[in-house]
């Protein structure tokens, strides 16, 4: 079995652009990063996720790169301005985007995430990236480089250093529909955001 490598910023950058995946810590485990517009990275995604249903998750390192993908009003501004945090908004996507990111209904779930890694990876990057667990279907997510050692070959490239947490997965709220539908409660607490407007 080969030892899966300790990556900087630099070389997972260029693991990404060669449609290959990355593991980035998370408070609630490796988070899995690949260039959603990469032709290879539904497949790869398929060898942990065979049978996904939804479209996988973002991670944004700034305002910019979230402009990019979707678009918001002045009724999501109060949302956006909680991050950086452990929220997922889903927001309206600018099409056309990748079926693995955009919804039948079109709507993208993003963050500007808590973890500084993760977003400094993407600012280095360029652009938002996938940020689905790294766990096969029904598993729970991999927390140290050991167990990353057990995923199928080619699921990534090498890992980032850093601190990955066993703790509950981002806050997943839908901002396409109104009023806002919490489809995860997770570890950014909502309550006050759900509380009617003056």
């Amino acid at each position: 079995m080969s030892t899966l490598q300790a990556l900087t910023l630099e070389t997972a950058c260029t693991a990404l652009r060669d449609g290959l995946g990355v593991a980035f810590p998370t408070p609630c485990g490796y988070g899995w990063a690949l260039d959603p517009f990469h032709e290879t990275s539904v497949a790869r995604v398929g060898l942990l996720k065979p049978n996904r249903s939804q479209p996988v998750g973002l991670i944004a390192g700034d305002l910019d790169q979230v402009n990019a993908l979707v678009r918001w009003g002045n009724h999501h501004e109060r949302w956006l301005r909680c991050w950086p945090a452990e929220l997922s908004l889903i927001l309206p996507g600018k099409r056309p985007l990748p079926e693995l990111i955009c919804s039948s209904k079109g709507g993208v779930s993003i963050r500007i995430p808590e973890g500084s890694q993760a977003r400094a990876l993407a600012l280095q990057f360029g652009a938002a990236l996938t940020a689905t667990s790294l766990n096969r279907s029904g598993e729970v997510p991999a927390s140290s480089p050991v167990q990353l050692q057990s995923l199928p070959a080619g699921a990534i490239a090498g890992y980032l250093p850093g601190q990955a947490g066993t703790g509950a997965p981002s806050t997943l709220v839908d901002l396409v529909v109104a009023p806002p539908r919490v489809l995860r409660n997770g570890s950014f607490n909502i309550a006050d955001m759900l509380e009617p407007q003056p």
